[in-house]
């Protein structure tokens, strides 16, 4: 019979910590192994094998198993390791906390800062600061709005013994531009997408979108009097190259009810305006001097719930707007009206992602939605007609002209004006649907271009109208004149294309369509007969002017240009 020498391991943890629960004493992890080079212990030992041969011998790939004792003691934890403040408008204030977790006491020698500016520690006493064993010491960082416009910052605690603890705290310091507009000439909101347009010579186009969401703009001019004249000036020569929080003005809001100091929630109506949970609001008195920046952590119809409780009391009437953190596009030039009085026109570049939900016309032709609202036509809209021509011109003879695509492509001006909030976030959405010139919609005139003669049965397929020319120049490969929309006064619609057209007579020309109504309509039943054409917007920009705000009236207009989508 062969022994090997031997002894028995301990439970982990025992007799180290006092104070141990019965929880983890009563865990029987005692166990015999052979370790001849074991050094004997009080609980030393003999262990016979009684094999009767020896055993066959085999080799086995393992890896070390941690357990909890070497995965979380024995070390200093920092705790977090970073703080990303992202946007920093008021003081923002979190725990930091330092934790001895090895089972002897250590000792804090120093606490170092770099490019900490702006940024303090409170709620512990001063280096050198013992650390019983497993103590915990919570300490509070407050980074104020004083300070470099970039917070990037490191905080070193330097333990006796120890690898340094580093704490790196980021953000950006951004104040709010707490001036009111002048609403003599409204706000101007400027909305640009970027397509990349490859063109075949047939006109056929590949549109690529390159941006996830438009850049936005907004233009105001302001009038400062008094003390908002020094503090616009201080505030320009100070922070002018800097971010602001800027109140998205046409979304103001004027507050039902009183916002007591303390408050975590503000009662509001949120829908169709630019709040956002993780985004900003600002609170706003009668003057420049009264305002507060309050961070959004959740929002209803009804409220927006804060990250921190608001400083001061709000009474009903105070303005509340969302905000955008902008940038001034560049510096605005101060006009002196008088010693007490300056104006300014500033325009700012919105500095983080606008996101709007997109939503295009249920109504559909083709595979297309149709675009049925009616321009405002308080200004004059224009029509024209766009061709690919390529021109050779050698200065001495006459120049030769080349159409490519054989076909002109209508250019149609729109204009829209919408009133209250729901319309406004209605083309609103359109617009982010329309992303600049990348998607396209069918675009009626919206004139009475056709006008009906005759009576067309419910299984008929032609239309008889008043000859217009249409016989002669008509195209059925042409966009823009080869699909119609018919109105009826009851409110009924139906959209046909073109197959063919011929004269009748002198005063009559019949369209073949491409289906029949399937009801009969008479010449009295139309309120209009339309040409439509499937169009993209021909800039990427659009403005968007909001002459009060947006529980009024705001106008828009773009220009819409023919595509051959079809033909893809």
């Amino acid at each position: 019979m062969a022994t090997f020498p031997g002894f028995q391991v301990p439970r982990p943890v025992e007799a180290v910590v006092a104070g141990i629960t019965p929880n983890i004493s009563a865990l029987g992890l005692n166990q015999d192994i052979t370790l001849g080079s074991a050094s004997a212990s009080t609980l030393a030992g003999s262990y016979a094998a009684h094999q009767p041969v020896d055993v066959i011998h085999s080799a086995y790939s393992a890896v070390h198993q941690s357990d909890l004792v070497e995965n979380f003691y024995n070390r200093i934890w920092l705790i977090p390791g970073r703080l990303d403040l992202g946007n920093v408008v008021s003081v923002q204030e979190r725990p930091v906390s330092v934790w001895n977790a090895h089972f002897t006491p250590r000792t804090l020698s120093q606490i170092d800062r770099e490019d900490a500016d702006g940024i303090s520690l409170a709620g512990q006493p001063s280096p050198p600061l013992p650390f019983a064993a497993l103590q915990e010491r919570i300490w509070t960082v407050a980074v104020s709005t004083d300070g470099p416009p970039v917070v990037d910052a490191r905080i070193v605690w330097q333990l006796q013994d120890e690898q340094p603890l580093i704490l790196v705290i980021t953000g950006n310091r951004i104040t709010a531009w707490p001036f009111a507009p002048d609403w003599a000439d409204g706000v101007q909101e400027s909305l640009e997408w970027l397509t990349e347009l490859l063109t075949s010579t047939s006109g056929v186009e590949q549109r690529r979108s390159l941006r996830l969401s438009p850049r936005r703009s907004f233009e105001a001019e302001f009038y400062a009097e008094g003390r908002e004249r020094v503090l616009l000036d201080l505030s320009l020569a100070g922070w002018g190259g800097r971010i602001w929080a800027l109140p998205v003005w046409p979304d103001i809001q004027l507050l039902a009810s009183v916002t007591v100091a303390g408050a975590q929630t503000v009662e509001c109506d949120t829908r169709w305006r630019d709040f956002r949970a993780g985004g900003l609001a600002l609170l706003r008195g009668e003057s420049a001097f009264e305002y507060e920046v309050v961070e959004i952590q959740d929002l209803t119809a009804s409220a927006i719930q804060l990250a921190r409780p608001v400083q001061r009391r709000w009474p009903a009437g105070s303005r509340l707007y969302p905000i955008r953190t902008a940038q001034l596009t560049e510096q605005p030039a101060l006009t002196r009206l008088t010693d007490t009085l300056y104006s300014a026109q500033a325009r700012f570049l919105v500095m983080d992602s606008s996101d709007w939900p997109e939503v295009m016309p249920s109504t559909t032709y083709r595979g297309w939605p149709v675009l049925e609202q009616r321009p405002e036509e308080s200004e004059d809209l224009s029509l024209s007609y766009q061709r690919l021509l390529d021109v050779l011109d050698n200065e001495t003879g006459l120049p030769q002209f080349a159409d490519q695509a054989g076909i002109g492509f209508p250019v149609h001006g729109f204009r829209w004006q919408t009133e209250g909030r729901e319309e406004h976030a209605a083309l609103r959405s359109l617009l982010y649907a329309l992303r600049g010139r990348q998607k396209a919609i069918w675009i009626p005139t919206h004139a009475a271009d056709l006008v009906l003669v005759d009576t067309v049965a419910a299984t008929s397929s032609v239309l008889d109208v008043e000859l217009c020319g249409l016989a002669r120049f008509f195209r059925a490969d042409a966009p823009g004149r080869r699909d119609i929309r018919i109105e009826l006064f009851g409110g009924q619609v139906f959209h046909r294309r073109i197959l063919d057209v011929s004269a009748r007579n002198v005063d009559v020309e019949r369209l073949a369509i491409d289906s029949a109504l399937g009801s009969v309509v008479r010449p009295s039943d139309v309120a209009r007969i339309s040409f439509m054409t499937l169009c993209r917007q021909d800039s990427d920009s659009v403005q968007i002017t909001h002459e009060t705000d947006t529980d009024g009236i705001s106008t828009a207009s773009t220009v819409f240009r023919g595509v051959r989508d079809e033909l893809q």
